[in-house]
Parts: C-alpha cells; sequence; structure tokens
C-alpha cells in the first residue's frame, strides 16, 4: 500500500512538473511567434525575405545569449561579495566593457548580413521596429508588476 501511494504521488508530481514545463515551452513559442509576426508586419517581409532573415536573428540572438552567459560570472560576483578589492572591481568592469565591444562586433557583423539578403530600407525597418517592440515589451513587463496602475 505504501509503495502504491508513493507510485502515485510520484506519477502526480511528474505530471505536474511536465506540465509546468510544456506550458513554459508554450508561453515561450507563442511569445517567438507575436514577436515574429510584429516584426514581419512592419518591415514588410515577403516569404523569401522572412526565410533568409529570420535564420540570421536567431543566429545573432544565439550568440548575444552565449556572450552574456560567458560573462554572467562578473554580476555574480558583484552581488555576492559586500567587499570587493579595486582589482577586483577592476576586473569586473574591463570585461564588462570587454563584453560590451563584443556585442557591438556581434551586431556589426550581423547588420553586415542583414544587408545581404534585405533591401537596406527594411534593414532599418528592423532596427525601428526592434527599438518599439523592446519599448512595449517594458511596457508589458511595468504593467504586470504593477497590475494596480493604470497607464496613462
Amino acid at each position: 500500500m505504501k509503495n502504491l501511494a508513493l507510485t502515485i504521488i510520484f506519477c502526480l508530481t511528474t505530471n505536474l512538473l511536465l506540465s509546468q514545463n510544456n506550458n513554459s515551452n508554450k508561453k515561450r513559442e507563442n511569445r517567438e511567434a507575436i514577436k515574429i509576426a510584429f516584426f514581419t508586419k512592419k518591415m514588410d517581409l515577403n516569404t523569401v525575405e522572412s526565410q533568409n532573415f529570420w535564420p540570421l536573428v536567431n543566429d545573432m540572438e544565439a550568440e548575444l545569449k552565449a556572450l552574456r552567459n560567458k560573462n554572467s560570472h562578473g554580476r555574480m560576483m558583484l552581488k555576492d561579495k559586500e567587499e570587493i578589492s579595486d582589482k577586483e572591481l577592476e576586473e569586473i568592469m574591463d570585461a564588462k566593457m570587454e563584453m560590451g565591444k563584443s556585442q557591438i562586433d556581434i551586431k556589426i557583423k550581423y547588420h553586415e548580413k542583414f544587408k545581404e539578403v534585405l533591401p537596406i530600407k527594411k534593414v532599418a525597418k528592423y532596427y525601428e521596429a526592434n527599438k518599439e517592440f523592446k519599448k512595449i515589451q517594458t511596457q508589458r513587463k511595468t504593467h504586470h508588476s504593477n497590475p494596480g496602475q493604470r497607464n496613462r
């Protein structure tokens, strides 16, 4: 009887965890679909342009994410220590500057690739749409974190 109860609890817990993971994946996929639709409309991309453009964006975002993950230790060190030596702080700040430079290098590399698959006017529209999308996302986060406040 005890084994049966443990098995049932294990199965229910596993189902709950899988369900939460699936919901998280669905939310991420939904956000990605909304983003692609938003950019595609704003940039007026045709099918061929979309097929050539989105893999580049995904590659760029993956490189930027990998760079952020690689350099996250500096942020952790700052948070974990109340007292930090000047030398440690200098190393963290230098790494932060180097990361900013690396981010710019990645963006320049992909800017050149974007120009190979899109007319320059659509590349410009991508940057405009990116600013607008980030602004909308920021407003959404602010709105969801302060549900009692109304936008004016």
